[in-house]
């Protein structure tokens, strides 16, 4: 007769293995919604009256974001309540970005205030819901000028917006920063103030090195201002130093260079000194061995006392 108890075992563990085989069959529940990705939205004003629409598409996964590519993302403006423009659409790259170049004449739908509304839409996809996000400005000129007064270069930042009236109005008492191109990200060179008529200026910084010609971009930046959002503008002069004019940087004898260090060569020298000298005594003593071992000889015996 069998063990009740073994019974009641055997029992319990086949209804928990249909349990578990039923909730695997059923899945996650949450795993049949659709994911629910971010989309951030920068419009940048530039000085050749276009503003740069900047949308990137990504979705969180852990800790990471993971950027979704060839998202179709469609843009439109609107004054904020009854006018809205569509003004086109594009694929994110494998970076999730899309950019959008936006004429700003003829003139884009605005609110009482100036502002415009950006606003960038994703419609959905397998696996993807829909996801709205905008941005609220009011348009801005950065103008960048240069000029000489007594044999001092100086830089000219003049700041510009509409008006109420639809006409051009000076940007006062704002700060923007100035920065020169670089290899990763643009170097910052300084900053300026903008006075009541929104005109600041500076001088223009002797150590800039350019290209052959001397020839030198200089980028001005107002960022994440509550009113005009991004706003930049550029201009180049030849004021900077010709690069073939500067010597050639020779390397210098450090852990990270291809030269190594004196000490780190001299080190190195003494320990394969050390090396070499034990193999060569090691080979020595061999040879040494076998000889005396051939030098050696075996005393004569004496048959006369066996006779």
């Amino acid at each position: 007769m069998r063990n009740p108890v073994s019974i009641r075992c055997i029992w319990l563990t086949s209804i928990s293995l249909c349990l578990f085989l039923y909730s695997f069959a059923q899945g996650d529940p949450s795993a049949s919604e659709p994911a629910e990705p971010g989309l951030s939205l920068i419009p940048l004003y530039t000085s050749n009256d276009t503003v740069l629409v900047t949308t990137t598409i990504s979705l969180r996964k852990g800790r990471e974001w993971l950027h979704l590519q060839n998202a179709v993302i469609s843009f439109s403006v609107s004054d904020g309540k009854n006018i809205v423009r569509k003004i086109g659409e594009g694929s994110s790259d494998s970076a999730g970005t899309v950019t959008l170049a936006i004429p700003l004449y003829p003139p884009l739908p605005q609110d009482a205030q100036g502002m415009i509304r950006y606003v960038a839409d994703f419609a959905g996809a397998a696996g993807y819901a829909p996801v709205s996000e905008s941005f609220s400005s009011k348009p801005a000129w950065l103008k960048v000028s240069f000029y000489e007064e007594d044999s001092i270069r100086y830089i000219r930042i003049t700041g510009t917006q509409h008006s109420r009236d639809n006409k051009m109005a000076p940007i006062p008492g704002e700060t923007v920063n100035l920065f020169v191109p670089s290899l990763f990200r643009p170097l910052p060179i300084g900053e300026i103030s903008l006075d009541d008529q929104g005109t600041g200026t500076m001088e223009f910084p002797s150590s800039l090195i350019g290209d052959s010609l001397g020839n030198i971009t200089v980028i001005a930046r107002i960022d994440e201002h509550e009113l005009f959002g991004f706003v930049t503008g550029q201009a180049q002069i030849n004021w900077a130093i010709p690069k073939h004019l500067l010597a050639q940087e020779k390397p210098t004898r450090e852990l990270w260079t291809p030269v190594a260090p004196i000490w780190m060569i001299i080190t190195l020298l003494i320990m394969l000194t050390g090396v070499w000298a034990h193999y060569i005594y090691a080979i020595v003593q061999l040879v040494r061995i076998k000889t005396s071992k051939k030098e050696e000889k075996l005393p004569e015996t004496d048959w006369s006392k066996y006779s």
